[in-house]
């Protein structure tokens, strides 16, 4: 069966067999999103983005070739924070 499961922050759906404890789900086959390490972006970046694209369903490659404006929206929304950070520096330094 497909579940919802958290490692290291990072959100995935994951196969697990039929009927098994939720608390062995963590072991569970990882069906996406894949590993954005790399991307190269800082860990934190890298953990938002991975977020952002299980929100949006984005977990299979037939997933985002169905949907490339969810990518790029996920994509905005995990740099979002990274360029709010850079304005309050601005604002910081005056």
């Amino acid at each position: 069966m497909l579940v919802d499961i958290e490692r290291d922050g990072r959100k995935y759906k994951a196969v697990v067999p039929e009927g098994s404890d939720k608390e062995t789900w963590q072991y569970g086959i990882s069906v996406g999103p894949p590993d954005l390490s790399e991307l190269g972006l800082p860990l934190e970046t890298e953990v938002r983005l991975n977020n952002e694209l299980f929100v949006r369903g984005l977990i299979t490659l037939a997933d985002v070739k169905r949907n490339m404006s969810s990518v790029q929206g996920a994509l905005q929304a995990a740099l979002r924070v990274d360029a709010q950070t850079i304005v309050q520096l601005y604002e910081e330094a005056k």
